[in-house]
């Protein structure tokens, strides 16, 4: 049965390749919007994208990773006495504006994190660069992927930062700001640099003595309830919170679902009429199966293996094409991210558009009269 509906699909070379390409650039365009959507997400966590292991104490006004109310800096000694607490790292997210040689100037996140730990900063460096420079005065960290948009800064060179003269440490990988530089220095500097508050702080990050995820859903509940006026949260909780905030208060999310909809519903149609004319082309074929005794649900069955099949290459095909562009992408440190959920609405996208655009083919099929056959 597979080799026949197989060599049924590949009667027409043409047909078959514009069916696959159908689907290919269907799933392509899918996968790329959400890919993208997912690597906006990312950026706008800020800190949070690398630093699920902690959890996460902060005010409970704070909406999400990059709007935090802040706490009293107090918390930080409450939150040694719980049990299952091993550290709680002060973490300083506030706003600033960056001056450039030209004077240019734009927007920056400065992300203060507390030595030696540097809970909260980024998990990836280019090379040569060392956190513990931050001890530096005026050093800070700033992204490879915010380099040319800082009039292409190099290692060493200083720049302004709320009037204040800071010079470039190092450089994280994959932690580019969405619409603003995240620069990463000490929690003191940050202090500094921004006028924060000395007896506030942004958040808590909360080391646990264990990993284990129900542990530590398990002490986040009894911070909240020893704690008062503050929300604790895991890190990977806080992460889902933070992207259902963004996801709703914004049209973000709605302008890529549009993009969604409309590759779906356009591969549907050119699939489906390609699919359609292919199977009318060989409708002498599948009348005289019917007429040497062949069931409606033999016929059923080998198309709905031909949809399986080119869903099968066309899904397969798009997904090598799209890794590709991820990897191309990354090279200009640029986020394209396809989580699991991501994979398997993909997959099943393609069999959706596969299974549903046969359908047109199988009506006709299957009201076809045997005896017909010999009129055409």
């Amino acid at each position: 049965m597979w080799k026949t509906a197989f060599n049924f699909m590949i009667y027409d070379k043409a047909k078959f390749i514009g069916i696959l390409s159908g689907i290919v650039i269907s799933i392509f365009i899918i996968g790329a919007q959400l890919g993208m959507l997912n690597g906006i997400y990312d950026t706008a966590l800020v800190f949070l994208k690398d630093n699920t292991e902690y959890i996460y104490v902060v005010s409970p006004k704070s909406t999400s990773s990059g709007s935090l109310v802040n706490i009293d800096k107090r918390i930080g000694n409450e939150l040694l006495s719980i049990d299952g607490v091993e550290k709680a790292y002060p973490l300083i997210f506030t706003m600033g504006n960056v001056k450039y040689r030209s004077g240019n100037s734009a927007t920056a996140a400065i992300i203060g994190v507390q030595a030696p730990d540097y809970a909260g900063a980024p998990k990836e460096y280019l090379s040569g660069t060392d956190l513990n420079e931050l001890h530096n005065e005026g050093a800070v960290i700033i992204d490879a992927g915010d380099i040319e948009n800082m009039e292409n800064i190099k290692l060493g060179e200083y720049f302004t930062l709320n009037e204040n003269r800071v010079y470039v440490s190092g450089f994280s990988i994959k932690n580019p700001g969405l619409g603003q530089q995240n620069i990463v220095t000490t929690v003191e500097r940050a202090r500094k640099l921004s006028n924060f508050p000395i007896n506030q702080v942004s958040a808590f990050l909360v080391k646990t003595k264990s990993n284990d995820l129900l542990l530590q859903e398990i002490i986040a509940t009894t911070i909240e309830a020893s704690i008062p006026n503050i929300k604790a949260r895991t890190g990977l909780a806080f992460n889902q919170e933070s992207i259902d905030y963004m996801a709703t208060s914004s049209g973000i999310m709605f302008g890529f679902m549009i993009m969604v909809a409309f590759a779906l519903i356009t591969g549907l149609i050119i699939v489906g009429l390609t699919m359609f004319t292919s199977v009318k082309d060989r409708m002498k074929d599948y009348g005289t199966i019917k007429a040497i005794g062949g069931s409606n649900s033999m016929i059923t069955k080998m198309i709905l293996i031909q949809s399986i099949i080119y869903s099968f290459f066309g899904y397969v095909i798009a997904m090598i094409i799209l890794f590709g562009l991820k990897f191309l992408m990354a090279l200009v440190n640029q986020a394209l991210n396809f989580s699991p959920s991501v994979i398997v609405f993909l997959l099943t996208a393609t069999l959706i558009i596969g299974i549903v655009s046969s359908y047109f083919s199988l009506r006709k099929i299957l009201k076809l009269d045997p005896v017909e056959i010999f009129r055409m």
